[in-house]
């Protein structure tokens, strides 16, 4: 039997959703975090390679190696921040987004099975009650450098100086 507490679920759920990433990822013959990389780019036209680090929960250190492999497939470019040229944003090339939505296309095709039991206005509920969580953590994340953490009662805060 599952333990039925809401984190512990909402973590396995999110394992049920890596699993369909791996999946495709293995059928578009890359490595599942490239192609989680490059579909979180994707979805925010871009972001800073601490914030990519931050979203993927994976080290900044890792980012350069992935950012490497995703721009020498021309995936993604790397651009220059004009007013901090010290920060580099990682953003998605055509062929990045075209490749990104069809792996997002056979990812949700591969989780709507996981999804059935659900009725559809349980899949629109849960959808908007995860949305109020992670929104502003994500909004925390892209706004700060990808230094946010999310508190009790839903609070945004820096996770660390700068």
């Amino acid at each position: 039997m599952v333990r039925r507490e809401l984190g512990y679920l909402v973590l396995l759920a999110g394992r049920l959703v890596q699993s369909a990433v791996d999946d495709v990822a293995d059928d578009f013959e890359m490595p599942s975090l490239d192609l989680l990389a490059l579909y979180v780019l994707g979805q925010h036209e871009g972001m800073t390679g601490r914030a990519l680090a931050r979203m993927l929960h994976v080290q900044q250190s890792s980012i350069t190696p992935l950012a490497d492999r995703l721009e020498s497939a021309g995936l993604i470019e790397r651009e220059r921040d004009e007013t901090d040229r010290r920060r580099v944003w990682l953003c998605p090339t055509p062929a990045g987004r075209e490749l990104a939505d069809r792996a997002a296309s056979a990812v949700e095709a591969v989780n709507s099975g996981a999804f059935a039991p659900l009725s559809p206005g349980a899949a629109t509920a849960l959808t908007a009650l995860l949305g109020e969580i992670v929104e502003p953590w994500i909004t925390g994340i892209l706004t700060s450098g990808g230094k946010a953490a999310l508190t009790g009662g839903g609070t945004v805060t820096r996770d660390g100086p700068g």
